[in-house]
Parts: structure tokens; C-alpha cells; sequence
């Protein structure tokens, strides 16, 4: 990452970057570039991490699913061939 003083992670994608990254720099020098991005990088995953799970999950009914599952299966969906 080419700017190691600030990192914010907002998607799933930059968090899978992240970690790809600082597996990179696992094994940098003490005191080196390299190992303050890895601090920054792993401080960030985990904020991300601890904001998700402070998000909670979201409960989908199960008729919903059912309707996902089946598509959009109704009268109007021959124009959408």
C-alpha cells in the first residue's frame, strides 16, 4: 500500500487485500517500512472485523429466501428472456 499512515478497510474485497498484503510483510525488519504497514495493516482488519460484528447479522425470513431461491418466477417474466 503505498501510503502505510492511515488505512481504513470498508469492503470485503479491501480487507482480502489487506490480508494479502500483510502476509507479504510478515516477516519484514524490526523497525523497517515494511513492519509499521503490517502494524497498520492488521490494526485495520481487526477494525473491520469489530465493526461487522458490532453490525450483527440480518435475519431473512424464510418466505424471502423462498422467493430468492424460486426467482422471480411470476407472470411478467417472459420479457425479461
Amino acid at each position: 500500500m503505498p501510503n502505510a499512515d492511515a488505512v481504513m478497510i470498508s469492503s470485503y474485497e479491501e480487507r482480502k487485500a489487506a490480508v494479502l498484503r500483510a502476509a507479504q510483510l510478515i516477516s519484514s525488519l524490526r523497525g523497517s517500512d515494511g513492519e509499521r504497514e503490517f502494524e497498520l495493516l492488521t490494526e485495520a482488519i481487526a477494525d473491520f472485523d469489530t465493526r461487522q460484528e458490532a453490525l450483527g447479522y440480518i435475519e431473512i425470513p424464510p418466505a424471502f429466501m423462498q422467493f430468492l431461491s424460486h426467482g422471480h418466477q411470476g407472470g411478467t417474466s417472459s420479457s425479461r428472456r
